[in-house]
């Protein structure tokens, strides 16, 4: 039984979304009640912290080049107490490349690159009109 009701909703809803595709969720809703530092960049040492990853990853939400941030999520239920852990976000807008690695160079991320250049779920280009990049940690 999960320690906190956001750990169960957020795994709920996760888990609804069927194993068609890997799940992602809001990065917003991904970050609401999460206090699981290994549930990003878990392979980080030192890590730069759970709070860096929302502010800057939270923080793309407010610009104007980025129309949505989710992040999609690799193990839905880790344990009990434990987030479910993404090793990787995608990023919807007119933001290029360069000034996503750039924004993110604090996360440290192994890469960011286009969809064109990585595998993206069909899902998350609906009810978007600008392009998809990706990060990912390994």
């Amino acid at each position: 039984m999960p320690s906190h009701p956001k750990e169960a909703a957020i795994k709920a809803h996760l888990t609804a979304q069927g194993e068609n595709s890997p799940p992602f969720v809001s990065i917003e809703r991904f970050f609401d009640g999460n206090q699981d530092e290994g549930s990003i960049g878990c392979n980080l040492l030192p890590h730069p912290g759970l709070s860096a990853f929302r502010e800057v990853l939270v923080g793309l939400t407010r610009r104007s080049d980025v129309e949505a941030v989710y992040a999609q999520v690799a193990e839905i239920d880790p344990g009990v107490g434990l987030w479910p852990f993404a090793d990787t976000v995608f990023v919807v807008g007119a933001i290029t490349v360069s000034e996503l690695a750039r924004l993110l160079e604090p996360l440290h991320p192994d890469e960011v690159a286009s969809s064109e250049d990585v595998r993206t779920p069909p899902r998350m280009r609906e009810g978007h009109g600008g392009r998809v990049l990706c990060a990912w940690w390994d």
